[in-house]
């Protein structure tokens, strides 16, 4: 008889991970209790129903019994393990989160761009560490609005939730591309914009995890894509608005190249924001929850932080975070300084988000078989190494192609693998939401001050990006170690090292 694979783990073997997917335990790896269970026993109100309907000695009317055993039946009805996990309504859910990714992630892989057009034009007498900000509260509140819109998600209020996302997202682009001072890029594109993709990001990621559990990281993933198109489109996008030169792409650019010349920066914006809005609508129409609301008690609620694997994951991502982004918003202002060509440094950042593409695919489909921690500590633990590399490799030209490909690749699971890694961690999932926005609202405050210390130091460092890449990278590692002991953790929890 095969031994457990740790000490104290249950006497069982785990399923060999080359098998089937069929044969495999489901994306959450829990194993199955009465509690998910679909079978209903008989209970005391079934039995009075019978009773009344046969003209029992129970003494209650037929009406009585019709309801009592309806309450029987919505009790017995099968909706917390009864996972489509596949269909046109699941996958239609899929594509509308797709583009909730698209329009915020999108934006927020693609502030790099930002940062060298406004050091160039409107904000040229502004630091580094002072343009960063704009870009970190944008990701910050993507993340940080999460405790109450996982609570209202919870409840049940999905589309509108949505519906006030695009009210924020469309007055905040459309006024953003009319500022030319500091205060009004800020109010526009940081608090408007973020607050907009912080309202619908949960949504959306949750929403999808209440169609899929076999198959769910890969549903993640593939809806954390869009952020990759999104970023990388968006990054062509504002660098052709900048330039008289013809910029290729991925979306963006193929719509408006003949439109860049002739009317600015400021159309530019709006009409990214008209293809906003028919993102917005298309998620509207299409998202929805499946899982029954659930009551809203508390809005500060951190219990989940009590369990020690949730406990290390949040503070893993959280050091992550201070540092994983550091690269997207400044590696187009390193390359030039080193001299690549302009043309190549300023496609930089669409070549880094056009990578992440398959690094939220590929890692999240292993993740349904593996598990997602499996997957995730070792590409975390390449990003670290990447960023000390960043310092040599983006010195030339095909090192800093190579490193915008690897990079893209390895960093892009951390944002993909987050939702399919709470819910792995959850028992009941009509408490996904604010698991995930208790996660998220931790995170976000490494998101709001991570880019802008890098900034600080650069500062402080006359221009010398070696202490800043350096402290990134060590931040990097340190965090994957905390992902490692979640592992750790949950792999003897499990008795199974696929988690």
């Amino acid at each position: 008889m095969a031994s457990p694979p740790f000490q104290g783990a249950p006497s069982r073997d785990p399923p060999h991970p080359h098998h089937l997917a069929e044969q495999l335990p489901p994306a959450s790896f829990e194993a199955p209790s009465s509690e998910h269970t679909t079978t209903a026993e008989p209970t005391e109100t079934t039995e009075k129903a019978d009773l009344s309907v046969d003209g029992g000695e129970g003494g209650l009317s037929l009406e009585d019994g019709v309801a009592a055993g309806s309450q029987a039946e919505k009790a017995a009805a099968p909706t917390l393990d009864d996972y489509p996990d596949g269909g046109l309504r699941a996958w239609s859910v899929v594509g509308g989160a797709w583009c909730i990714s698209f329009t915020s992630w999108g934006y927020t892989n693609a502030f790099g761009v930002f940062q060298t057009y406004y050091q160039d034009h409107q904000l040229s007498e502004y630091s580094h560490s002072d343009i960063s900000w704009i870009g970190s509260l944008q990701l910050a509140l993507v993340l940080a609005c999460a405790i109450f819109v996982g609570k209202a998600f919870d409840a049940g209020y999905v589309t509108w939730l949505l519906c006030g996302a695009a009210c924020c997202w469309t007055a905040g682009m459309f006024g953003f591309s009319e500022a030319t001072q500091y205060w009004q890029v800020f109010l526009g594109q940081g608090v408007a914009c973020g607050l907009g993709a912080g309202i619908a990001f949960i949504p959306a990621a949750s929403s999808v995890s209440h169609w899929f559990k076999r198959r769910r990281a890969l549903a993640l993933g593939i809806l954390a894509t869009g952020s990759s198109f999104g970023g990388a489109s968006l990054a062509s996008l504002a660098l052709y608005s900048g330039s008289s030169r013809l910029c290729a792409g991925i979306i963006y650019p193929i719509m408006l190249n003949h439109l860049f010349p002739r009317v600015g920066f400021g159309w530019t914006v709006r009409a990214a924001g008209f293809l906003t809005l028919a993102m917005l609508i298309t998620a509207i129409l299409t998202i929805r929850s499946r899982l029954p609301p659930r009551k809203v008690t508390k809005i500060f609620d951190f219990s989940p932080l009590r369990e020690k694997a949730f406990l290390l994951v949040t503070l893993g991502e959280t050091i992550i975070m201070l540092a994983l982004y550091s690269p997207y918003f400044y590696i187009q202002d390193y390359a030039l300084e080193h001299g690549i060509s302009s043309n190549l440094a300023l496609y930089s950042l669409s070549i880094l988000n056009a990578a992440s593409i398959f690094g939220r695919i590929i890692p999240n489909w292993l993740a349904d078989t593996y598990g997602p921690l499996t997957i995730l500590v070792p590409q975390c633990f390449i990003s670290g190494v990447l960023i000390f590399l960043f310092l040599p490799m983006c010195k030339t030209a095909g090192g800093l192609v190579a490193f915008t490909i690897l990079f893209g690749f390895s960093s892009g699971a951390y944002v993909s693998m987050m939702p399919p890694l709470v819910a792995s961690l959850t028992k009941d999932m009509r408490t996904l939401g604010h698991r995930t926005s208790t996660l998220f609202l931790v995170v976000s405050v490494a998101a709001l001050t991570g880019t802008p210390i890098t900034g600080a130091i650069i500062s402080r460092s006359d221009g010398s990006y070696v202490a800043a890449m350096c402290v990134a990278g060590s931040l990097t590692l340190v965090g994957s170690c905390f992902n490692a002991a979640a592992w750790w953790v949950v792999s003897r929890e499990k008795g199974t090292r696929w988690v």
